[in-house]
């Protein structure tokens, strides 16, 4: 699920002396590459890095015929089911096994679907104008309980956004969220301001790797960070919004403040704070519409 930074060695030792494993220790105990090949990998991902580009540490294995991606895949698989229990043990949190609110997410990501493809026309149409590129924008993302999941938006920003994340400055690498990223692009701006980017993301609330109201899914490189104790934000599934996205600073600069509110909506947690966050959410987004 996470890449490793460290030296070989350290990542045959390190799950002796730490509470997580990382991709390098799953791959070295499969034997799919050696000590010597993967400090190789790491080195090609350092020296991309300083280029500007993120390149995922199993596709440069991948692209050297090292292993292949159903390999890596099944790695990451079984890298996340042996960190679930490292990090959550067994127990649920009870919003994940509430019948309730699972029924208003399938209720909300049906009319959100409705809306989303009364939309699409217009959004594909403006989106395409700009910079003739894809409509959708895709990416890996951290779910509940460590697992990964494929999250959908409306493309909202330059077409190599992801090669270029490295050159933009964040204030935090645990919580990447620049309040100025040069990367967006003009429609992009409306969109966010409107939120109607997130609006492909009520499929993945249909399919369950999402609810309507939980915690800012995670990118790979900001869960590679986390201490031990920032994995208490992932026993809830993520959410198209939550508490600190209705307070109404979707820009904040402390992961603290962040880890804050996701452990405080946990201890909260009802169906009521649920339709009061999204009323919020929905109220902030069209203050903000009309501002424009």
């Amino acid at each position: 699920m996470t890449l490793a930074a460290s030296s070989p060695n350290n990542l045959i030792q390190a799950p002796r002396k730490q509470r997580h494993y990382f991709l390098g220790h799953i791959l070295l105990e499969a034997g799919l590459v050696n000590a010597d090949q993967l400090q190789c990998a790491l080195d090609e991902q350092e020296e991309e890095a300083k280029k500007g580009k993120h390149v995922l540490l199993g596709k440069i294995l991948v692209s050297w015929g090292l292993t292949s991606q159903v390999e890596i895949d099944e790695l990451i698989e079984k890298l996340s089911r042996r960190n679930e229990l490292i990090r959550f043990g067994t127990a649920q949190h009870k919003s994940v096994i509430s019948n309730s609110k699972r029924l208003l997410d399938i209720v909300g990501a049906l009319v959100g679907l409705g809306l989303t493809a009364l939309a699409l026309p217009w959004i594909a149409l403006a989106i395409y104008c700009e910079d003739r590129g894809p409509v959708f924008f895709k990416q890996n993302r951290v779910g509940l309980r460590g697992y990964q999941f494929t999250i959908w938006k409306f493309r909202s920003m330059v077409l190599d956004a992801d090669t270029l994340k490295l050159s933009v400055k964040s204030e935090n690498k645990l919580f990447f969220s620049p309040k100025d990223d040069p990367r967006i692009t003009r429609v992009g701006r409306i969109l966010r301001k409107t939120m109607l980017d997130e609006f492909p993301q009520f499929w993945n609330v249909l399919m369950g790797d999402m609810s309507l109201v939980g915690t800012r899914p995670p990118t790979l490189d900001e869960v590679r960070h986390y201490e031990p104790h920032h994995y208490r934000r992932l026993r809830v599934k993520p959410g198209l919004t939550g508490l600190w996205q209705a307070s109404g600073d979707r820009h904040a600069k402390d992961f603290g403040d962040v880890l804050a509110l996701d452990l405080e909506y946990q201890k909260r947690w009802s169906l009521n704070l649920d339709v009061v966050i999204l009323f919020k959410t929905v109220y902030g987004a069209l203050v903000r519409s009309k501002k424009m």
